[in-house]
């Protein structure tokens, strides 16, 4: 794993500058486009909760898939199809599990570390305080969010040929999470059954369980372990497939 994380920095410290840039752009672009007009809309959650501190960790986490995509884009169709780098990685003495694991992991910390940029440049453009508390069950929530999409990511890198599918596929992961997840919408504006299907989505239960801790005082520990443990068995099976896609 250090190996991975050492990798990690050096490629960060490459683009410092588009890095850097980018993770300050996006939380402006999402409070211009996104937090302005639905804070216009939606003043008041259903449970009457001020719509911008409930929708604040839904953008947050948004921004985080957008910076997580490139990275696990990179590490898993580009170093298979254009560098070859994931064939050579592939016979390491490392396992295919390890070298999923580790990418995938990494990929979560370097996120992190520019999400942290985007969490207070939008805490401050949405004028909401962030405690010490709070901070730290926002870094959870997107570390188990992160899980699930960068896995998500894994696979359509692995099973993709064409860089046009890539896109297509990641734009409509993109939209299916933001709308399945309460990043933006309440489950109530929706009819019935399809909540009943979203509330089973790892990534709804991460949003369910930050904001049920948050607003609620509720600690629902059981949402964590099982988006956890939906997160392992994802890099399990990617490992498989990841095997299969090199034929080795």
């Amino acid at each position: 794993m250090q190996g991975f994380l050492i990798r990690r920095f050096w490629l960060l410290r490459q683009r410092l500058i588009s890095s850097t840039a980018s993770a300050l752009v996006l939380p402006i672009i999402v409070f211009l486009t996104l937090s302005i007009g639905m804070n216009n809309i939606i003043m008041e959650t259903m449970g009457n909760i001020s719509y911008k501190e409930w929708v604040y960790p839904g953008l947050i986490i948004l921004i985080n898939t957008i910076i997580i995509t490139p990275i696990i884009f990179r590490d898993f169709y580009f170093l298979r199809l254009e560098s070859r780098t994931l064939i050579t990685l592939s016979l390491s003495p490392l396992s295919k599990f390890q070298i999923v694991s580790f990418l995938i992991l990494s990929a979560i910390i370097e996120g992190l570390v520019l999400s942290m940029i985007s969490i207070f440049i939008l805490s401050y453009l949405m004028e909401i305080s962030i405690g010490l508390v709070s901070f730290f069950y926002i870094i959870i929530a997107i570390s188990l969010f992160s899980l699930i999409t960068a896995n998500a990511l894994a696979t359509l890198s692995l099973l993709t040929q064409r860089i046009n599918h890539i896109f297509l596929g990641a734009s409509i992961i993109l939209l299916f999470v933001i709308y399945s997840s309460q990043l933006l919408i309440e489950f109530e504006f929706y009819p019935k059954s399809v909540i009943d299907l979203f509330k089973l989505l790892p990534t709804s239960m991460v949003t369910s369980w930050y904001r049920s801790v948050v607003f609620q005082g509720e600690f629902k520990i059981d949402l964590l372990f099982i988006t956890l443990s939906i997160g392992i068995l994802w890099m399990f099976l990617n490992s498989i497939l990841m095997k299969r896609v090199l034929k080795q």
